[in-house]
């Protein structure tokens, strides 16, 4: 069975989770166990079931035999294809009538079958992602923390060779070893990330209500939990990010689109905690990807502009968007030894008469072309 796919409803149906979570069974803890640790990812869909185990237990503590257990989830899947809406209405009306933890176990079962009742979508796809405190003790495997009280960077080298260094007053828990996976970690405050490439296992950071996930990159994250906002910069490489519900949501139904921020060189995403979006900007001060490139002159001899702008966008790894066919016709003789990307672009288009604007971290060129 692939119990990477199973969203928090569908443990309820294997024996094995139930005996675990039951403690009736050694060796499903010891497997259970060693999965949790080889798939860290999971940790928050395996509490969310573990939870909804325990209820349905505690629904039938006085017989909470497998017999009887599977026996009521058949009745309950097979009373709910059979009655819709309007029988739903009435079974909802009726376990209210009953305790609170009757209507919890009865209405988290009915989510097995899609039908959606209010208290679970609330209480899993509404509740506030948890604080790192909480995210690191949930998360099933044993954590190692670094904390930096210093007023000085702290390099961290991970179990992959990763290498995190951690500015002031910042903590990060891990593992020591990572699973076989993926490699999460848990961060409280700004560091710069150096990961090791690895697409078989995606590299993942919980940081205040986000999740930015890569394979193999450079980049900055700074989420103090006392401040406003989230950033990550991203310095090499490809950078997804997303909100820490929406990454959850996605991770408990098993889908595989994420609604999330796309982040390439000198490109940074602000979330707001305040208003919950997430937006994309190119950093303040773009810098080239192999410093080397920029500390010797450019020169271009009655170049096609088209080349000038390769040239900036392999140095930056900035897009630019331009109409070729407008410019064409469009050659220039530049040279270029220390200047930053927006003091060439400046001079480009001084040149052909054209104007740039910033656009979702991209940089929009817009020209009548050349005569």
């Amino acid at each position: 069975m692939d119990y990477k796919i199973y969203n928090a409803e569908d443990f309820l149906f294997d024996e094995s989770f139930r005996q675990w979570v039951g403690g009736t069974s050694p060796q499903a803890t010891v497997f259970w166990e060693q999965w949790l640790i080889e798939n860290p990812d999971r940790a928050d869909v395996v509490r969310q079931a573990k939870e909804l185990v325990r209820a349905l237990t505690n629904e039938y503590r006085d017989n909470a035999t497998k017999d009887r257990i599977d026996s009521e989830l058949s009745q309950l899947m097979q009373r709910a294809s059979e009655r819709r809406d309007a029988e739903v209405e009435t079974l909802v009306r009726s376990i209210w009538q009953q305790s609170w933890w009757r209507w919890a176990a009865a209405a988290s079962i009915l989510v097995t079958v899609g039908l959606g009742i209010w208290l679970y979508r609330y209480t899993y796809e509404h509740a506030q992602p948890a604080p790192y405190a909480h995210l690191t003790k949930a998360a099933g495997i044993l954590l190692q923390e670094k904390v930096n009280d210093s007023n000085r960077v702290v390099n961290v080298v991970l179990g992959d060779g990763s290498v995190v260094t951690l500015r002031p007053k910042s903590r990060l828990s891990y593992p020591k070893q990572f699973g076989s996976s993926n490699r999460t970690v848990y961060l409280n405050g700004e560091a710069f990330f150096d990961v090791v490439k690895n697409p078989a296992k995606p590299f993942l950071i919980y940081a205040n209500q986000t999740v930015t996930k890569v394979l193999g990159t450079s980049f900055l994250v700074r989420a103090f939990e006392n401040e406003k906002a989230v950033i990550v910069t991203v310095r090499t490489g490809r950078v997804s990010v997303f909100k820490q519900q929406d990454f959850e949501k996605a991770q408990r139904s098993g889908l595989r689109q994420i609604q999330g921020v796309i982040l390439t060189p000198n490109q940074q995403m602000t979330y707001n905690l305040a208003d919950n979006q997430l937006m994309k900007a190119l950093v303040e001060k773009p810098k080239a990807l192999m410093p080397e490139t920029i500390s010797r002159e450019q020169i271009f001899e009655d170049a096609p502009v088209a080349k000038v702008f390769s040239t900036i966008e392999h140095t930056y790894g900035v897009k630019l968007l331009y109409n070729e066919a407008d410019l064409s016709t469009c050659l220039v003789n530049l040279t270029f030894s220390t200047e930053s990307l927006l003091e060439r672009l400046d001079v480009v288009c001084q040149t052909i008469g054209a104007t740039y604007e910033v656009l979702d971290g991209q940089i929009v060129i817009t020209s009548k072309g050349c005569k």
